[in-house]
């Protein structure tokens, strides 16, 4: 069934003059690990029940009528992602660095008091800014020998599979972005006698190594209102704008190592992608006191809507063979353009949160999310009815879960949490859980508080250099380390 799966996934990935969407990219625009505050990490984002942190107004908006006073806050992250790879059984690792802005907002508050402090509702609270949901920054490494096949051995079954045959000059129109340029660059040929398409290495006998380079983030502009009722009920709501930036760069490389191989030394092929996207959202959420000591937190987000997601990609081909039979080439594809829609799942967020005292507090909470949800759209009806159907088929509702702690010492705040994001994959077919453990500590002070937070996330996934029916998987790990530091002041 994994094999099943992952060969559609991958055989859509064959170039296509229009459309180059798949099921695995509904999946990283819809799977959020919150980021934000230093404090919101340093608990793991477990604050759907606990409220008074900006970044409270991307997860449960009810967290806004807590606060009591004017209040802003800013948050740079530095960002440490290193890998692991298996392929073949040879293990390869890599690592990257980068910076990034986790939060930067204000909250206003209004209090609507009469001179007696009568009244129900305590204050109205107004707040707008950032908060970061996403960090694309990753780069994993991958090498092994091949004895069976090479990439070329996937293009050319492509060919000689081809419904009705494929003719030579008809093979750049329809694959422009990789069979193209590889039969360009000397890496296909076709032979007459056979009425076949071949390759030099069509065995195997190679080794080979693959890059993969991911930058960006989807970081969303919040504006959020609410207010506090009696001390007791404090509600909210959220207009999200989140904004997907997400950049991607592979390299491919094989090598010759058996010499009975004629003619092939090695070839390279470079892919290229940028994805362009903003959108829209609606959540609204409560956090309800029952006593003093108990805090329930319930959050709804609506699914976001992208109308104007846009999608750059193309690729090049390079070849280097050991005599003059055939040419070195280094061959570029056109660049690939395409604009469609997109939507989100829905969301919903349950919490609880326990004070014990003026001494700390203990917080959990469960998210609700149904990936199979996510569906692309574009002006052709038909044009996303096999990608959607994949969504459909591949992905399922996983079990979210985040706890956190905070205990006071004086001035000082010490926090710890654990999250874990279960996969989001029907059974049998891939892994991709995500384990979450997160620490912090704080200072705060009537006017202003600074607090740093680290957080340290696990997550595995079976990756295919081509065709799963010709390869064994590379079994890929990646451990992200995240460093935050919060600077805040009120009014």
């Amino acid at each position: 069934m994994k094999k099943i799966i992952a060969s559609v996934i991958l055989l859509s990935l064959v170039s296509q003059v229009l459309i180059s969407q798949t099921s695995a990219d509904a999946l990283r625009y819809s799977r959020l690990f919150y980021n934000g505050t230093a404090r919101f990490q340093g608990m793991a984002g477990a604050f759907g029940a606990v409220g008074a942190d900006f970044s409270v107004l991307a997860t449960n908006p009810g967290g806004i009528g807590m606060f009591k006073s004017t209040e802003f806050t800013i948050t740079p992250d530095l960002w440490v992602a290193n890998s692991s790879a298996s392929y073949n059984n040879v293990t390869s690792s890599d690592n990257t660095v980068s910076f990034a802005l986790g939060n930067i907002g204000i909250v206003f508050t209004v209090n609507p008091y009469s001179k007696d402090k009568t009244g129900s509702i305590r204050n109205f609270n107004i707040g707008f800014g950032m908060n970061r949901e996403n960090d694309f920054n990753t780069r994993v490494f991958m090498k092994g020998p091949n004895n069976q096949n090479s990439l070329m051995t996937n293009f050319t079954n492509v060919l000689n599979n081809y419904p009705g045959g494929i003719s030579q000059d008809m093979i750049n129109t329809i694959y422009p972005f990789d069979i193209g340029p590889a039969y360009d660059a000397n890496l296909i040929y076709y032979d007459a006698q056979k009425k076949q398409y071949l390759s030099d290495a069509p065995n195997g006998g190679v080794n080979q190594q693959e890059t993969v380079s991911t930058s960006g983030s989807i970081n969303e502009f919040d504006v959020s209102i609410g207010g506090n009722y009696n001390d007791k009920l404090y509600f909210g709501a959220t207009i999200g704008i989140p904004v997907i930036k997400y950049y991607e760069r592979s390299s491919y490389i094989e090598t010759r190592v058996d010499t009975a191989i004629h003619h092939f030394r090695s070839l390279k092929y470079d892919q290229y992608l940028q994805t362009d996207g903003t959108g829209i959202n609606l959540k609204v959420g409560v956090i309800y006191r029952p006593v003093t000591w108990i805090r329930i937190g319930v959050a709804i987000h609506t699914p976001t809507y992208f109308g104007n997601m846009k999608d750059k990609w193309n690729s090049n081909m390079s070849s280097e063979f050991y005599d003059s039979t055939r040419w070195n080439s280094s061959i570029g594809s056109p660049l690939g353009e395409y604009n469609y829609e997109m939507t989100t799942p829905f969301r919903a967020i349950g919490s609880l949160a326990f004070t014990i005292g003026h001494f700390g507090l203990i917080s959990a909470e469960y998210e609700y999310v149904n990936y199979n949800q996510a569906r692309f759209y574009s002006g052709d009806t038909s044009s996303f009815t096999d990608v959607n159907s994949q969504i459909k088929s591949s992905y399922t509702s996983p079990v979210n879960v985040r706890v956190g702690t905070e205990w006071r010492i004086q001035n000082l705040r010490l926090r710890a949490g654990f999250g874990y994001y279960g996969s989001p994959y029907k059974s049998g077919i891939n892994n991709h859980e995500q384990y979450v453990i997160s620490g912090g500590l704080g200072y705060r002070a009537k006017h202003y508080f600074v607090d740093a937070g680290y957080s340290w996330s696990q997550m595995k996934e079976d990756y295919y250099l081509y065709d799963p029916n010709l390869v064994n998987p590379s079994h890929n790990t990646w451990n992200n380390n995240s460093i935050s530091l919060t600077l805040g002041i009120r009014l």
